[in-house]
């Protein structure tokens, strides 16, 4: 259970993290890298959400017990977990564009900011933009879901 305790914890740091730099740090110093920096956090908080109800859920020995790879585990998790937990469906689909996003990031060759947006292109030329609106969403969508899950696995 204390593992189940720390996962959580991170996941609500991670969210905290993301919540500050979005709301005090980001109008303060008005740095457009930052929004990739809370989309991140964000996905950290989501990512560590999902593995809390996974190892809940293997505690309780309702899946099994193998780790698989990344795609695996989202894929057990809306199957097995979002019905079960009352979980919005909506969080895949968040869950998978920032791990688009993230992934763009490391691989693309391009990143600029423009208009108070910042953007990544891949090797093709096919853009990720990322403002602080849809940053903002983001995290009011993953506040939910974390608290969501916190209340499912009791910490």
């Amino acid at each position: 259970m204390d593992k189940l305790r720390q996962i959580v914890a991170e996941s609500k740091s991670a969210l905290k993290k993301a919540d500050h730099l979005a709301y005090v740090t980001y109008p303060q110093v008005k740095e457009i890298k930052l929004l990739y920096l809370i989309a991140e956090n964000i996905y950290k908080a989501l990512t560590k959400s999902m593995e809390a109800v996974l190892y809940y859920e293997r505690l309780y020995k309702r899946i099994p017990v193998l780790p698989g790879p990344f795609d695996y585990e989202l894929e057990l998790f809306k199957e097995k977990c979002l019905q079960r937990y009352n979980i919005d469906r909506s969080v895949v689909l968040l869950i998978k564009d920032l791990k688009s996003l993230i992934e763009a990031k490391k691989k693309g060759p391009v990143e600029f900011s423009r208009r108070n947006k910042f953007v990544i292109c891949s090797n093709d030329y096919s853009m990720k933009v990322l403002d602080i609106q849809k940053v903002k969403n983001h995290l009011y969508n993953a506040k939910a879901i974390v608290e969501r899950v916190s209340k499912v696995v009791r910490c």
